[in-house]
């Protein structure tokens, strides 16, 4: 498969959380070439099944992405705007987006010029309310196009290629790892499973993993994978707070079984990728963390690909972790056998 082709059609579709409808369009069409087991559910997670038998493995990555909302038309017809979910006002202003209103319109994000603030206000950051969004049209043809409430994203240009086989783009952030599920699919077509694998492209991971409870209650699975992206190293942030671009995190404590720890790392070792452990003792802040607790509890386990520049339009990583990432899923649910029930048991 081709892993940045799919990469750029599934950054590009639009999926602001809560209204993930146009990825899950995406997401579907590319499930569909592995399974024609593939649906959705009432909050809009998209699903691929494929194996059958016990276990079954639920393995989720969520599609939604930050973004932001008009909330105000002004009278020259520049737009106001608020974050949804995470957008950082510091990365705006310069920015190119897009405006989902009644037609995708491209915009602008502008702010009053440094020469025209006081001393005290030129040395401090821009909030989400020193920004507009200039759609280079007159009020009446904005009020005629564009509703209060309308989501507005990062302009989807295609991912940006840089040297050593690493991208940087918008929404890699979780988008990248629905690439790795994919890449997961491809590798296991010809292959025979001796479980039920249930991929997951969730919704609403950034306003509080609200498609990882809903999918995960509905899916009732005997294991749980989630994964993400986490922190890569970057000037100024400390060694422990980010992880190899070129190593998988698998995660590490309270949110995690300590035995599907164990096999992810085995199954690591076992296909030859780099990895290395993140140590979480709380909240992971990922699906994993409501995966963990639905139905009965469920032994889950997390995986992570390290990116630069988190929740901006430069997110930037490694597609060979990206590949390593799907080798390591495939040895795992390879590695699954009749003795799956006494590897989750806890040990005295």
């Amino acid at each position: 498969m081709d892993m940045f082709e799919a990469l750029s059609a599934l950054t590009a579709a639009p999926g602001v959380t809560g209204n993930e409808r146009g990825v899950a369009d995406v997401v579907s069409r590319y499930f569909s070439a592995y399974t024609e087991d593939v649906r959705r559910d009432r909050l809009g997670n998209v699903f691929a099944v494929v194996g059958s038998g016990k276990p079954v493995v639920l393995i989720m990555a969520h599609m939604d992405e930050i973004g932001m909302v008009v909330t105000n038309i002004e009278e020259n017809g520049m737009l106001r705007i608020q974050s949804v979910a995470g957008v950082d006002p510091r990365v705006l202003p310069g920015s190119e987006v897009l405006v989902y209103g009644k037609e995708p319109i491209k915009g602008v994000v502008g702010a009053i010029p440094p020469h025209l603030l006081n001393e005290k206000d030129r040395d401090s950051a821009y909030k989400m309310e020193d920004l507009s969004c200039d759609l280079g049209l007159s009020f009446e043809k904005v009020r005629e196009l564009v509703n209060v409430g309308d989501n507005v994203t990062f302009a989807p240009h295609p991912p940006l290629r840089l040297k050593n086989n690493r991208v940087a783009g918008k929404t890699f952030d979780d988008r990248a790892l629905v690439v790795t599920m994919l890449e997961t699919l491809d590798m296991l077509k010809n292959r025979k499973l001796n479980c039920t694998v249930v991929f997951c492209a969730s919704v609403q991971e950034e306003r509080g993993s609200f498609g990882s409870k809903t999918g995960t209650f509905g899916i009732d699975p005997d294991i749980g994978i989630a994964m993400d992206v986490t922190h890569a190293p970057t000037p100024g942030v400390e060694q422990f707070q980010a992880c190899d671009m070129d190593k998988i995190s698998i995660t590490r404590g309270s949110n995690i079984h300590p035995n599907i720890f164990e096999r992810l790392t085995n199954a690591a070792g076992e296909c030859g990728a780099a990895w290395e452990a993140d140590v979480c003792m709380g909240h992971t802040g990922t699906d994993a963390w409501e995966m963990q607790v639905e139905r009965g509890g469920i032994p889950t386990g997390l995986l992570s690909v390290p990116v630069r520049y988190m929740h901006t339009s430069v997110e930037t990583l490694s597609l060979d972790t990206l590949r390593n990432c799907a080798k390591l899923l495939v040895e795992f649910l390879m590695g699954i056998g009749e003795d799956w029930e006494d590897t989750l048991c806890f040990k005295d």
